[in-house]
């Protein structure tokens, strides 16, 4: 078929060559994965082409685990929710990874934690012994960018002299005796 120059006869008065009538008659499923992939498509506009390839990659990766999610599981869902919670459960791992950072402003630490349904996080107590470093404080907004060596007692975060309250050991101890006896 390839290598002859045979011409289909149910073509009529067009004379097209019997490779050509083929693949007109099976190409319907690229016609469907190309209005698949206009749909919803993560390409943008680039002069790069290894970054067009890739997005073109996703675009037919997405379409091809949504039909084997729907094999697989029977569930029909629309394009644009299944590729709404595919999205959102490659970034799980990465967003609670990203919780591990002390930095994290506030705002985006309640953020991710809203999003991956995580209630409290988990504090891990420093390791005594190790060397500090200086790092952000844990209340102050991101563009203060405060660095700060000393440590919450109780909840481990950093803390900055304007989130630090000074007292001294004999009031501390008399708040503590007082505490007790109320």
């Amino acid at each position: 078929m390839h290598n002859q120059g045979v011409i289909d006869t149910d073509s009529g008065d067009q004379n097209k060559p019997e490779i050509i009538t083929f693949y007109n008659s099976t190409k319907g499923g690229v016609d469907v994965v190309d209005e698949l992939k206009g749909e919803y498509s993560v390409s943008r506009v680039s002069c790069r082409w290894p970054l067009t390839i890739l997005f073109s990659l996703m675009n037919i990766a997405g379409i091809n685990s949504q039909i084997i999610y729907r094999e697989n599981t029977g569930n029909v869902i629309t394009c644009r929710n299944y590729l709404r919670s595919l999205g959102r459960e490659l970034a799980k791992e990465i967003m609670i990874n990203r919780l591990a950072i002390p930095t994290l402003s506030i705002q985006l630490r309640s953020t991710i934690m809203k999003i991956t349904g995580i209630k409290k996080q988990p504090t891990q107590p420093e390791q005594h012994g190790s060397v500090k470093e200086r790092l952000k404080c844990a209340y102050c907004p991101k563009n203060k960018n405060r660095k700060t060596m000393v440590c919450c007692e109780l909840c481990n975060n950093r803390i900055c002299k304007e989130h630090t309250s000074t007292i001294c050991k004999s009031c501390q101890t008399g708040s503590e005796e007082k505490s007790d006896s109320d």
